[in-house]
C-alpha cells in the first residue's frame, strides 16, 4: 500500500473534532434504527485523512486514491458519476442492510436519518469531488453484508464502511 500523507482527524482542530462527533452521532442514530434482534449494522467513517488540495484528485491515479484509505484487498471499484449522487448509493447500501423484518423506523424517517448522515459527512470532509464504491475482500471479517465507499474532497479522503451481521 502507498504511503499515507496528511493526518487523521484524530489530531484535528476542535472544529473538525466537533464535525466528526456530529457525524458519529448521526451514524449511531442510523445504526440504532437498523438494529433488530440478531441483526447489527455498523457505519464507520475511518480513516479520515487530511489532504493538500485539488492536486490529489487531478494527479493521483484512481488505484492510489483508493489505497490511500483502504487497506483490505480491493476486488473491484465503481466510480460514482456524477459524484453528487454518492448519497443515493449510500442510501441503497443502507437499505440493503435492513433487518429481515424491516427497520424500526418508517421509510421516511430512515431516509431523513440517511440524508442527515450524508450531510454530516460532507460538512466534515467538504464538498465531495470524487466518490467510488469499493468491493473489498476483508481479511478475518465476519459480516454478512458489507459496502465500502471512498470519498474525497479538496481537503480530505475518507473510507465510509457499512456492515451488517446476523
Amino acid at each position: 500500500m502507498g504511503k499515507k500523507t496528511g493526518h487523521s482527524c484524530d489530531h484535528a482542530d476542535p472544529a473538525d473534532r466537533s464535525l466528526l462527533s456530529a457525524a458519529a452521532n448521526a451514524a449511531l442514530l442510523l445504526e440504532e434504527t437498523m438494529w433488530a434482534t440478531n441483526h447489527d449494522v455498523s457505519i464507520g467513517l475511518d480513516p479520515v485523512i487530511a489532504l493538500d488540495g485539488e492536486l490529489f484528485i487531478r494527479r493521483t491515479p484512481l488505484r492510489d486514491r483508493i489505497l490511500r484509505v483502504v487497506t483490505d484487498p480491493v476486488v473491484d471499484t465503481v466510480v460514482i458519476k456524477p459524484v453528487s449522487r454518492w448519497p443515493e448509493h449510500f442510501r441503497s447500501a443502507v437499505r440493503r442492510m435492513s433487518p429481515p423484518l424491516g427497520p424500526s423506523a418508517h421509510d421516511g424517517v430512515l431516509d431523513a436519518l440517511i440524508d442527515d448522515y450524508a450531510r454530516d459527512v460532507e460538512s466534515l470532509l467538504g464538498t465531495i469531488r470524487f466518490a467510488a464504491k469499493v468491493e473489498i475482500q476483508p481479511d478475518g471479517y465476519y459480516a454478512n453484508i458489507w459496502d465500502d465507499f471512498v470519498l474525497v474532497s479538496r481537503t480530505h479522503a475518507a473510507r465510509l464502511s457499512l456492515s451488517a451481521t446476523d
